[in-house]
């Protein structure tokens, strides 16, 4: 193993801490009583985000084998905020109103992540300038949510992520 492969491995787990925690509430998704879409919707959302940055981190494998320790931390940003946004989202498994739960933690799980697609637009975190326009509108949409606490804008977001699906390579 190289130092990218070590230094790797921290902003890894916490993604797949994130995914561990995202797929657990898969179940919800097969009982009744604990189904609401817009909740459905956002925890497969955030699977596919989950797994489309764990993708896009092999592209800063060699950038981070070279970053000194407080430059380590910038590759750290979109992991920790992701793994916070996911805790916020997901309720514990004693919790049987799942709509309840959501609405009340809309404004602290789309704030986080406004902040996190925000953190994609600082200079040197991310490879793909071409996502600009596409993570604007995303932060504008979940920071609506976060602000207004509306549903129809899960939707909205929903759409979005769904037609962003189709201009990644």
């Amino acid at each position: 193993m190289n130092a990218a492969d070590f230094l790797s491995f921290i902003p890894q787990l916490l993604y797949g801490i994130a995914l561990a925690e995202l797929f657990s509430q898969w179940r919800r998704f097969f009982e009744k009583k604990y189904r609401y879409w817009p909740y459905i919707l956002s925890t497969v959302v955030f699977t596919e985000i989950a797994i489309w940055n764990v993708y896009l981190f092999l592209s800063f494998s060699q950038e981070i084998s070279t970053a000194n320790y407080f430059q380590y931390w910038t590759f750290l940003l979109q992991p920790i905020l992701f793994l916070l946004m996911v805790h916020a989202l997901t309720p514990d498994p004693e919790t049987k109103n799942t709509e309840a739960y959501f609405r009340k933690r809309m404004p602290v799980v789309f704030g986080l992540m406004t902040l996190y697609i925000g953190s994609h637009l600082i200079p040197g975190l991310d490879s793909a300038e071409k996502h600009f326009l596409p993570r604007l509108a995303i932060i504008i949409v979940a920071l609506s949510i976060a602000l207004s606490r509306k549903v129809f804008l899960v939707y909205l977001l929903g759409l979005l992520w769904l037609i962003s699906l189709f201009f990644r390579h």
